[in-house]
């Protein structure tokens, strides 16, 4: 009798045994409803699939376990496995994460002045060439905006400027046509608006850069050789801003903070002070320029009529130093004669002398 050679293969495509058996014996399995093919009748054949990821393997293009190569790789090519079962077990290898390719892709997170540059690249080199490029960017649009906004302000203000010359010459015009005017009517066309600058000092308090956050405070006081009674009871408007230590805006830290401050008529011998609170996020810097003003008008709305009415002030600071106190030296030049403002005139000068020698640190 013949003896025909047979391989016995599992659901998985797997060779469990390669065995001799008679020829009526075949016949007999396959009666017996076993899937039967002799090796004469099998040719396991690799698809090009698999082929293609074995010439990756052996070209270094993919790194796989090196029982992988032993068991699966070897065996697919010796026809034991089949091209399912190969795939199956690099599926699964591949979504285990085990299974790399030769080309590993990072992702760089980088803190800028300008926010947070994110970038995915090879090579932490690559990354940082990206983040100088965003950077220049960046400063390069920051620019390009501050011009727009300086020449636009600039051609407003000349326009407002020529309509304002315009009305001045018609007004004199008239005044030609109907000859002198009235001493009372002339008194009654100034501007009650007007005031000899400063007319409030600001006294910044205890700020400091920590845990993310700039905090302090800020004193208003009127000065009283200066202050004209017109701004009783009116909105004044403080505005905080933050800026790197270059003095550049920072948009990922928010618009420019408002306030209204609004100071009630004097009761001599004292004079009403307000007080600011400050407390906003600094989140990603270590050193930050805080700049404070004190407008006549919402700045917010730019019209010709928007007056700073105190020194500003502008001073740095650094996360965890000491808290600083801040006063502007030009506000002790101004001649007050006020009780609280002879007070406050003595503290701001042995403060500022202090500062001087300790570079801005409070003792």
């Amino acid at each position: 009798m013949a003896v025909i050679q047979v391989k016995i293969i599992d659901k998985y495509g797997t060779v469990l045994e390669t065995k001799e058996i008679q020829d009526f014996q075949l016949e007999t399995y396959k009666q017996a409803g076993y899937n039967v093919t002799t090796l004469e009748q099998a040719q396991i054949e690799i698809t090009p699939e698999v082929l293609n990821l074995i010439s990756q393997i052996e070209s270094g293009e993919l790194t796989v376990p090196q029982n992988f190569i032993d068991v699966e790789v070897i065996n697919v090519k010796n026809g034991n496995i089949t091209s399912e079962r190969f795939m199956r077990q690099f599926n699964q290898l591949l979504n285990a994460g085990i299974i790399s390719t030769g080309t590993q892709i990072t992702s760089y997170n980088y803190s800028t002045p300008y926010g947070t540059f994110t970038t995915n690249t090879e090579t932490e080199q690559e990354a940082l060439q990206q983040k100088e490029s965003y950077i220049q960017e960046q400063s390069t649009l920051e620019a390009d905006r501050i011009a727009q906004a300086v020449a636009q302000a600039k051609s407003e203000a000349e326009q407002k400027a020529q309509e304002q010359q315009s009305q001045i010459d018609e007004l004199k015009t008239q005044i030609q046509n109907i000859g002198a005017i009235p001493e009372a009517y002339a008194e009654e066309q100034q501007d009650d608006s007007s005031f000899t600058f400063p007319m409030v000092s600001q006294l910044g308090v205890e700020f400091e850069l920590k845990n993310n956050r700039v905090t302090g405070r800020v004193v208003l006081n009127k000065i009283t050789a200066n202050w004209n009674p017109y701004y009783n009871d009116i909105n004044l408007f403080s505005t905080f801003e933050l800026r790197n230590k270059n003095g550049i805006a920072i948009s990922s830290l928010g618009q420019v903070k408002q306030n209204i401050v609004k100071f009630p008529p004097s009761q001599p011998p004292l004079l009403p002070s307000q007080e600011l609170t400050f407390d906003e996020s600094a989140v990603d810097y270590k050193e930050l320029q805080v700049r404070i003003y004190l407008w006549t008008q919402d700045p917010s709305i730019m019209t010709s009529n928007m007056t700073q009415v105190a020194e500003p002030l502008i001073f740095t600071v650094k996360e965890d130093s000491v808290p600083i106190d801040v006063v502007n030296p030009a506000d002790n030049k101004v001649k007050r004669d006020d009780f609280m403002s002879k007070a406050v005139g003595i503290f701001g000068g042995l403060l500022g002398i202090s500062l001087l020698l300790t570079g801005n640190k409070k003792l």
